[in-house]
Protein backbone atom coordinates (compact mmCIF):
# COMPACT_ATOMS: atom_id res chain seq x y z
CA UNK A 1 0.00 0.00 0.00
CA UNK A 2 2.86 2.20 0.97
CA UNK A 3 2.57 6.20 1.36
CA UNK A 4 1.40 6.39 -2.12
CA UNK A 5 -1.69 5.19 -1.82
CA UNK A 6 -3.43 8.30 -1.32
CA UNK A 7 -2.57 9.71 -4.98
CA UNK A 8 -3.06 6.69 -6.71
CA UNK A 9 -5.56 6.77 -9.29
CA UNK A 10 -7.14 3.84 -7.95
CA UNK A 11 -7.22 2.12 -4.75
CA UNK A 12 -6.25 -2.07 -4.04
CA UNK A 13 -9.17 -3.68 -4.15
CA UNK A 14 -10.66 -1.51 -7.02
CA UNK A 15 -14.52 -1.16 -7.59
CA UNK A 16 -14.75 -5.15 -7.10
CA UNK A 17 -14.09 -5.15 -3.46
CA UNK A 18 -11.19 -7.92 -3.38
CA UNK A 19 -9.51 -8.44 0.08
CA UNK A 20 -6.41 -6.53 1.06
CA UNK A 21 -3.32 -8.45 2.04
CA UNK A 22 -1.64 -5.35 3.80
CA UNK A 23 1.67 -5.30 5.56
CA UNK A 24 2.71 -2.96 8.26
CA UNK A 25 6.21 -2.65 9.51
CA UNK A 26 8.18 0.37 11.44
CA UNK A 27 5.77 2.96 9.40
CA UNK A 28 5.40 5.18 12.86
CA UNK A 29 1.67 5.16 12.84
CA UNK A 30 1.11 6.40 8.94
CA UNK A 31 0.44 3.15 8.18
CA UNK A 32 -2.48 2.40 10.45
CA UNK A 33 -3.77 6.51 9.64
CA UNK A 34 -3.69 5.64 5.72
CA UNK A 35 -5.77 2.55 6.44
CA UNK A 36 -8.13 4.21 8.86
CA UNK A 37 -8.79 7.42 6.19
CA UNK A 38 -9.80 4.50 3.40
CA UNK A 39 -11.25 1.93 5.52
CA UNK A 40 -14.53 2.85 3.54
CA UNK A 41 -12.84 1.26 0.13
CA UNK A 42 -12.45 -1.94 0.87
CA UNK A 43 -14.85 -4.68 2.09
CA UNK A 44 -11.78 -7.26 4.00
CA UNK A 45 -8.27 -6.68 4.79
CA UNK A 46 -5.87 -8.76 6.31
CA UNK A 47 -2.45 -7.12 8.38
CA UNK A 48 -0.29 -10.12 7.81
CA UNK A 49 2.87 -11.01 9.18
CA UNK A 50 1.65 -9.40 12.41
CA UNK A 51 4.80 -8.35 14.74
CA UNK A 52 3.28 -5.25 16.01
CA UNK A 53 1.96 -4.65 19.90
CA UNK A 54 -1.01 -5.30 21.94
CA UNK A 55 -1.90 -1.73 21.27
CA UNK A 56 -1.36 -2.19 17.69
CA UNK A 57 -3.09 -5.42 16.79
CA UNK A 58 -6.59 -3.74 18.84
CA UNK A 59 -6.26 -0.55 16.65
CA UNK A 60 -6.42 -2.60 13.74
CA UNK A 61 -9.10 -4.67 15.08
CA UNK A 62 -11.13 -1.53 15.96
CA UNK A 63 -10.93 -0.83 11.45
CA UNK A 64 -12.41 -4.45 11.19
CA UNK A 65 -9.76 -6.00 9.76
CA UNK A 66 -7.91 -9.63 10.04
CA UNK A 67 -4.87 -10.48 11.76
CA UNK A 68 -2.05 -12.99 10.15
CA UNK A 69 0.12 -14.85 11.96
CA UNK A 70 3.26 -16.90 11.00
CA UNK A 71 6.12 -17.95 12.33
CA UNK A 72 7.90 -14.47 12.66
CA UNK A 73 4.48 -13.51 14.53
CA UNK A 74 5.51 -15.92 17.65
CA UNK A 75 9.01 -15.10 18.14
CA UNK A 76 8.76 -13.30 21.33
CA UNK A 77 7.16 -13.36 25.08
CA UNK A 78 6.00 -10.08 23.59
CA UNK A 79 4.69 -11.42 20.61
CA UNK A 80 2.50 -14.43 21.89
CA UNK A 81 1.04 -12.05 24.50
CA UNK A 82 -0.83 -10.35 21.50
CA UNK A 83 -2.38 -13.72 20.37
CA UNK A 84 -4.69 -13.32 24.01
CA UNK A 85 -5.95 -9.85 21.79
CA UNK A 86 -6.81 -11.41 18.41
CA UNK A 87 -10.48 -12.79 18.58
CA UNK A 88 -11.05 -16.31 16.81
CA UNK A 89 -13.39 -14.79 14.40
CA UNK A 90 -10.52 -12.20 13.06
CA UNK A 91 -7.95 -14.47 12.89
CA UNK A 92 -5.59 -16.38 9.86
CA UNK A 93 -2.64 -18.16 10.08
CA UNK A 94 -0.50 -17.43 6.96
CA UNK A 95 3.38 -18.72 5.69
CA UNK A 96 4.39 -15.45 4.32
CA UNK A 97 6.54 -18.35 2.23
CA UNK A 98 9.22 -18.49 2.26
CA UNK A 99 9.98 -16.47 4.88
CA UNK A 100 8.88 -16.48 8.39
CA UNK A 101 9.22 -20.24 10.23
CA UNK A 102 9.38 -21.11 13.37
CA UNK A 103 12.81 -21.58 14.42
CA UNK A 104 14.52 -23.43 18.07
CA UNK A 105 15.18 -19.40 19.01
CA UNK A 106 11.32 -18.65 19.05
CA UNK A 107 10.12 -18.56 22.54
CA UNK A 108 6.98 -20.33 20.56
CA UNK A 109 8.96 -23.49 19.70
CA UNK A 110 8.85 -25.31 22.53
CA UNK A 111 4.89 -25.52 21.72
CA UNK A 112 5.44 -27.31 18.05
CA UNK A 113 4.07 -30.88 18.74
CA UNK A 114 4.81 -31.56 14.66
CA UNK A 115 7.50 -30.60 12.87
CA UNK A 116 8.01 -31.15 9.01
CA UNK A 117 11.07 -32.45 8.00
CA UNK A 118 13.21 -30.61 6.54
CA UNK A 119 17.05 -30.71 4.74
CA UNK A 120 19.28 -28.23 3.25
CA UNK A 121 18.42 -26.78 -0.42
CA UNK A 122 21.25 -29.10 -2.25
CA UNK A 123 19.98 -32.47 -0.32
CA UNK A 124 16.03 -31.69 -1.08
CA UNK A 125 13.96 -34.03 -2.01
CA UNK A 126 10.61 -34.34 -2.90
CA UNK A 127 9.17 -36.00 0.36
CA UNK A 128 10.88 -32.94 2.61
CA UNK A 129 10.70 -29.39 3.23
CA UNK A 130 13.82 -26.81 2.68
CA UNK A 131 15.80 -25.89 6.02
CA UNK A 132 15.11 -22.58 6.42
CA UNK A 133 11.85 -21.78 4.17
CA UNK A 134 8.08 -22.06 5.76
CA UNK A 135 6.26 -23.57 3.48
CA UNK A 136 2.96 -24.67 3.35
CA UNK A 137 3.26 -28.06 5.77
CA UNK A 138 4.35 -25.41 7.94
CA UNK A 139 1.02 -23.83 8.90
CA UNK A 140 0.03 -26.60 10.97
CA UNK A 141 3.26 -25.48 13.56
CA UNK A 142 1.91 -21.99 13.74
CA UNK A 143 -2.19 -23.90 14.51
CA UNK A 144 -0.02 -25.99 17.10
CA UNK A 145 1.20 -22.98 19.04
CA UNK A 146 -1.51 -20.52 18.59
CA UNK A 147 -3.88 -23.17 19.88
CA UNK A 148 -1.54 -24.40 22.67
CA UNK A 149 -1.00 -20.60 23.74
CA UNK A 150 -4.69 -19.64 23.58
CA UNK A 151 -6.14 -22.70 25.13
CA UNK A 152 -8.43 -23.98 22.38
CA UNK A 153 -7.90 -27.27 20.60
CA UNK A 154 -6.33 -27.26 17.07
CA UNK A 155 -9.17 -28.66 15.27
CA UNK A 156 -11.37 -26.29 17.03
CA UNK A 157 -8.99 -23.68 15.95
CA UNK A 158 -8.21 -24.72 12.55
CA UNK A 159 -12.26 -25.15 12.26
CA UNK A 160 -12.48 -21.29 12.91
CA UNK A 161 -9.48 -20.58 10.52
CA UNK A 162 -10.77 -22.22 7.71
CA UNK A 163 -14.36 -19.92 7.96
CA UNK A 164 -12.33 -16.94 8.30
CA UNK A 165 -10.28 -17.48 5.45
CA UNK A 166 -13.91 -18.87 3.10
CA UNK A 167 -15.36 -15.35 4.04
CA UNK A 168 -12.09 -13.39 3.52
CA UNK A 169 -11.00 -14.60 0.49
CA UNK A 170 -13.86 -16.82 -1.13
CA UNK A 171 -17.17 -15.00 -1.05
CA UNK A 172 -17.84 -12.77 -3.57
CA UNK A 173 -20.88 -9.87 -4.07
CA UNK A 174 -24.27 -11.17 -6.05
CA UNK A 175 -26.59 -8.54 -4.30
CA UNK A 176 -26.17 -10.97 -0.56
CA UNK A 177 -22.66 -12.34 0.15
CA UNK A 178 -22.61 -16.41 -1.23
CA UNK A 179 -19.92 -18.62 -0.84
CA UNK A 180 -17.92 -19.82 -4.16
CA UNK A 181 -18.47 -23.39 -3.51
CA UNK A 182 -20.09 -25.52 -0.84
CA UNK A 183 -17.28 -28.19 -1.37
CA UNK A 184 -14.66 -25.84 -1.08
CA UNK A 185 -15.55 -24.46 2.29
CA UNK A 186 -15.84 -27.67 4.00
CA UNK A 187 -13.87 -27.29 7.24
CA UNK A 188 -11.01 -29.40 8.32
CA UNK A 189 -12.33 -32.22 10.52
CA UNK A 190 -10.63 -35.42 12.60
CA UNK A 191 -9.85 -38.32 10.97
Amino acid sequence: MERVADRTAGWPGGPVQLPLFLHDRNTGGDFHSIVRANRHRFKHGVVHSFTGSIDEVQALLALDLHIGINGCSLKTEDNLAVLNHIPLNRLLIETDAPWCEIRTTHASFPMVRSAVPVKTPEQWRSDLAVKGRCEPGSLLAVLEVIAAHIGVEPLELAQQVWKNTNEVFFVWKTGTDKVADAESTKPPTSK
